[in-house]
């Protein structure tokens, strides 16, 4: 048997709130991240822009075994964290109108993220 470590983003509740999911009704297709093929306890949970804030409990980890498509063991939560860096307009352009100026991002860019990695829980 080999296992992975991988994650799975939760499902709302009528309430609004993350449901844990069970692993009796999780199906493969479910899953939102893998890891690594050089690392199969470590995954990157990617596709945020800096500054962006994720809850807790939005994601669950498990235990994946690829070959038999099955979950193993129990669903935890993966603790809320922000992405580093901060979120900073880029390519930042007026137009003149009558009464003042129309400020847009020229490039449509959203953010100027720093280098430096994501924060998980700490």
């Amino acid at each position: 048997m080999s296992k992975e470590l991988v994650v799975v983003e939760a499902a709302k509740g009528t309430d609004g709130a993350y449901v844990k999911p069970d692993r009796s009704t999780e199906k493969p297709d479910n899953i939102a991240f893998f890891p690594n093929a050089s690392e199969p306890y470590v995954v990157h949970i990617i596709g945020y822009d800096a500054g962006d804030s994720i809850p807790d409990g939005k994601y669950y980890a498990a235990f994946y075994d690829p070959d038999t498509k099955k979950f193993l063991g129990q669903f935890i939560a993966v603790p809320g964290f922000t992405v580093a860096g901060e979120s900073t307009p880029g390519n930042v352009q007026v137009a003149p109108t009558k009464v003042g100026g129309d400020v847009s991002l020229g490039d449509q860019s959203t953010t100027q993220a720093s280098d430096a990695p994501s924060t998980i829980g700490k």
